[in-house]
């Protein structure tokens, strides 16, 4: 969604929507590939601020419905996973907006 709102592929797309889409869907896949396991390394980091009993309460929970014990820690460590993330986003964002343009 961040990249569709960019000049960049706002320009690419006026030139050629279905060609930019295209490249847009591949660059995407790949960038995912790049940058799939940093992601999760960041995620993972980011879980790992609980402690073990929270951790067990997260855990217990996986695949239930209840979502407010999911949700309380998640949103605690929702900060920490942003941190982490975001220059690995603005790092994909670039590139795929370099192969959209190419």
């Amino acid at each position: 969604m961040f990249v569709e709102r960019t000049q960049t592929f706002q320009m690419a797309n006026a030139k050629d929507s279905s060609g930019t889409r295209t490249k847009l869907d591949a660059a995407l896949d790949r960038a995912v590939k790049r940058h799939g396991a940093e992601w999760e390394r960041n995620l993972v980091s980011a879980w790992a601020t609980l402690n073990a009993g929270e951790l067990e309460q997260v855990c217990s929970v996986l695949g239930e419905k209840n979502n407010t014990t999911f949700m309380r820690f998640a949103t605690r460590i929702a900060p920490a996973v942003k941190s982490k993330n975001e220059p690995l986003l603005k790092r994909a964002a670039t590139e795929i907006l370099g192969e959209i343009w190419e």
